[in-house]
């Protein structure tokens, strides 16, 4: 979780060549973790409490409308939500 908190913050300040071991939820809940976002807040930016948990447990595919409101809100670099990554279907 540190490596991944650390590139958010290098790929913000100095661009460098990011590592592709973790995807776009990973960077999410190292947001939450980490730099003291709530799955709430995720959820209201999001418009949607049952969305954000179905984001954050691969159930649902960020859109790039919710890619640009995290990216916007969080100052997260919109990169490294963009990447692409698995999602498994519901039960």
């Amino acid at each position: 979780m540190l490596l991944a908190l650390v590139e958010i913050y290098e790929a913000k300040r100095w661009p460098i060549n990011i590592d592709e071991s973790f995807d776009p939820v990973d960077v999410l809940n190292c947001a939450i973790e980490e730099l003291g976002h709530t799955q709430a807040e995720l959820a209201e930016l999001l418009d949607s409490r049952s969305r954000a948990s179905e984001i954050l447990s691969r159930r649902r595919a960020l859109t790039v409308d919710m890619i640009h409101k995290i990216s916007e809100m969080w100052k997260i670099p919109a990169d490294l939500l963009v990447r692409p990554y698995k999602t498994e279907r519901a039960a």
